[in-house]
């Protein structure tokens, strides 16, 4: 079986949640972000690239 690996961005490596990229997986990068403000905001952390 051969296990194909995509380029993750900072955003999904470091902050999203599985089940949010669970849930957004091939959405694009614009709802990612989206999503990983939100997560950020939940969790009273401070997001990454200076938004």
């Amino acid at each position: 079986m051969a296990i194909t690996r995509t380029r993750r961005s900072s955003i999904e490596r470091r902050c999203l949640s599985k089940t949010a990229k669970r849930m957004f997986r091939g959405k694009g990068t614009h709802m990612m972000r989206l999503v990983y403000q939100a997560e950020c905001q939940a969790r009273n952390r401070k997001a990454l690239g200076g938004s």
